[in-house]
């Protein structure tokens, strides 16, 4: 049932902290997960590379970076990783 992964990883989210800097449309200490999946569009193995972001952390041209989130495993950061990069316009 996609709602219920949906919410599913919304939860997820919310668990790891994640919505202190993201939302799905809102720009706040970091990218919206929209531009977020924007950015990754077309890209190969996109969910592998975020994911992995998620978990590694990330430095970007900006004022703040992403510290790395070990405490995510694997699976939940797929999910993550899906749920965002499923975002659209």
């Amino acid at each position: 049932m996609p709602g219920a992964r949906a919410a599913d990883t919304k939860a997820l989210l919310e668990q790891y902290r994640c919505t202190i800097c993201h939302a799905d449309r809102d720009t706040l200490a970091g990218p919206s997960w929209l531009d977020i999946a924007a950015r990754y569009k077309g890209q190969k193995q996109a969910d592998v590379i975020l994911s992995a972001k998620i978990r590694a952390g990330a430095r970007g041209g900006g004022l703040w970076h992403m510290p790395p989130h070990p405490e995510v495993t694997k699976v939940d950061a797929e999910a993550m990783s899906t749920y965002i990069l499923a975002l659209k316009k």
